[in-house]
C-alpha cells in the first residue's frame, strides 16, 4: 500500500472515531437526568447495620443533584473518580473493602444503578444511603 493510501485510511479513522465519541455524548447529553430547579424538600436517611446507626433528616435546598447535596452539607465522604464521586462513608461510617461493604443509595425505596452525581433532586424525594456488606448482596 502506499504512503497516500496509508494517509488517507489513517485520516479517515481518526475522523470516523471523532464522529463516534461526538455520538456518544451527543446520546448522553439528551439522555442525562433533568435537574428541578429550585428548592425542594428532601428527606435523608442513613442506614448502617453494622453500626446500628439509623437518621432521618428532613433538609430544605436549592442543589439540583443528590451528590452536590451532600456534599454541601458534609454528609459524605467520597472519591473522584473520572465516573464522579464514589461514597467512601456517610457521616462518619465508612465503607471497608475488607469486609466488602459499600454504600447503596436508594431514591423513594427503590435501589439505583447511577451515580450518585446523576441524581436529580425532587421536591418530596426520600434518599437513602445504605451501608451493604458483600459486593453480590442488594
Amino acid at each position: 500500500m502506499n504512503k497516500t493510501k496509508k494517509t488517507i485510511l489513517t485520516v479517515a479513522g481518526v475522523v470516523l472515531l471523532v464522529a463516534m465519541l461526538a455520538a456518544m455524548w451527543l446520546i448522553y447529553w439528551f439522555n442525562r437526568p433533568a435537574a428541578n430547579e429550585g428548592t425542594k424538600s428532601v428527606t435523608v436517611k442513613v442506614i448502617s447495620e453494622r453500626d446500628s446507626y439509623n437518621f432521618e433528616k428532613q433538609y430544605d435546598t436549592d442543589e439540583d443533584f443528590l451528590g452536590d447535596f451532600l456534599e454541601h452539607e458534609g454528609i459524605i465522604e467520597f472519591n473522584t473518580t473520572d465516573y464522579g464521586r464514589f461514597i467512601t462513608g456517610v457521616m462518619g461510617y465508612k465503607a471497608n473493602d475488607e469486609e466488602q461493604s459499600w454504600w447503596n443509595i436508594l431514591v423513594d425505596g427503590e435501589s439505583v444503578q447511577t451515580g450518585v452525581d446523576e441524581i436529580a433532586l425532587s421536591d418530596g424525594g426520600e434518599y437513602t444511603l445504605q451501608l451493604v456488606i458483600g459486593y453480590d448482596n442488594l
